[in-house]
């Protein structure tokens, strides 16, 4: 299926670079005129009108910023193209669906595809969205639209809060006086996710909080103090993990 896109970011690249390694055609990129995007010369392809990328399309994928979707939809001409945007938070737009890949996309222009990514749909044209899930080498997974919210705050939990809280560790070992430690913060986080891959007992979880370690915690809430936020945040996810920790001790004794 010829694919047009408009924009020119992660999702934009993702796109175009997956559809560049299964073959399919693009039949060009649409950017505002102030952007000072790429992304074309990097795909191989045409930098092209609106409704040039409308009228060759048979597919067109809206990658721009959530807040900018609607206004994007709004100025496509008539189309016969299905209309398709990769947003986890907003719902389809102009009868067509949303494909959401389960990833942290890198930027423009650094290595990036949807294989082995899990494609989240939402809208019409089921069958049209699980042909490119197939196409790309991905999974597919269906959400409703009352429930995207909620999908798309999980999300955020199993990225960018992951990304958020390293940097607070690399804050925090810096000053404890712990230098040139991000590889190893990397390295933490992939044993820390490699044990939570491997487990869904309590064995998921290590640290004070999982033990029940009071005492560990005190100490550790005793350095956060000046830090009344850090403190707040540090205290409920040890709230969590306890409780998670005991849920899962307890259906593994049922």
């Amino acid at each position: 299926m010829r694919l047009g896109i408009l924009g020119g970011g992660r999702a934009a690249w993702a796109y175009g670079s997956t559809w560049s390694r299964i073959g399919w055609p693009l039949s060009g990129v649409w950017l505002r005129d102030q952007s000072h995007s790429h992304i074309a010369e990097l795909l191989g392809t045409a930098r092209e009108d609106l409704a040039d990328v409308a009228r060759d399309s048979e597919l067109l994928l809206i990658a721009v910023s959530d807040s900018a979707i609607d206004s994007v939809a709004a100025m496509i001409p008539e189309t016969n193209a299905i209309i398709f945007h990769a947003s986890g938070a907003k719902s389809s737009v102009r009868d067509g669906f949303s494909l959401h890949p389960l990833k942290s996309l890198p930027p423009a222009g650094e290595p990036s595809d949807l294989a082995d990514t899990l494609l989240v749909f939402e809208g019409k044209h089921r069958h049209t969205a699980k042909l490119i899930a197939a196409a790309a080498g991905a999974r597919f997974a269906e959400v409703s639209p009352e429930q995207k919210a909620l999908y798309h705050a999980a999300a955020v939990f199993g990225s960018n809060y992951v990304a958020a809280a390293l940097d607070i560790a690399q804050r925090l070992m810096t000053r404890a006086g712990v230098h040139d430690v991000r590889e190893d913060l990397v390295a933490l986080a992939r044993s820390a996710i490699e044990n939570w891959r491997r487990f869904e007992d309590a064995k998921r979880f290590t640290g004070p909080a999982a033990r029940g370690d009071r005492e560990v915690l005190e100490r550790h809430l005793g350095a956060l103090a000046n830090d009344a936020q850090l403190a707040t945040i540090y205290e409920l996810l040890a709230r969590e993990i306890a409780a998670s920790a005991t849920g899962a001790n307890l259906a593994t004794d049922e």
